[in-house]
């Protein structure tokens, strides 16, 4: 009874933490990008749309974990980490629910693997950015580079906070 309290008491501090990482890591990345392509225009006009695309990507892949299947704090978990994006970026909630979706296609019915993981989160993060239907595969260098870093990352955060 004790360890699942404290179970239940680690998964909320650890979103927490992970809100906070997120929001610094919004940043680093966003300003690793730039520095590694400065040729591409995307990045510097749609710079608040990158940040709010790595923290809606890194929170959703992040809630995939394992650890957070089945769990009684899943709920506030998700809530507390929606809510924390909505304040920040008011427009985030259909970003988060497509970027969800996104990720349980990707992983629904199939092994996960980590590369064709990251390629799918840089394709959303693609079309969502860049507002288009269809890709120049010449200007996914940035997005997919940013797809590897969450999936790397942040996915099963969760499980990894266990160990």
């Amino acid at each position: 009874m004790i360890d699942r309290k404290n179970g239940e008491a680690s998964l909320k501090q650890n979103s927490r933490r992970l809100y906070a990482e997120i929001f610094s890591i919004k940043d680093t990345l966003y300003n690793d990008l730039l520095e590694r392509f400065p040729e591409d225009a995307s990045l510097k006009e749609h710079a608040e749309q990158w940040k709010v695309c790595i923290m809606t990507a890194a929170v959703s892949t992040a809630l995939f974990s394992t650890a957070l299947a089945g769990s009684k704090e899943f709920p506030y978990v998700y809530s507390y980490l929606h809510l924390k994006l909505q304040a920040l970026y008011p427009a985030s909630e259909a970003l988060f629910e497509d970027c969800m979706a996104a990720i349980a296609k990707l992983l629904n019915g199939t092994d996960y693997h980590s590369g064709a993981f990251a390629e799918g989160l840089a394709l959303w993060l693609y079309f969502t950015i860049q507002g288009k239907e269809s890709f120049q595969e010449e200007d996914t260098l940035p997005f997919l580079l940013a797809g590897q870093y969450m999936n790397q990352y942040f996915y099963n955060w969760f499980d990894k906070q266990q160990n």
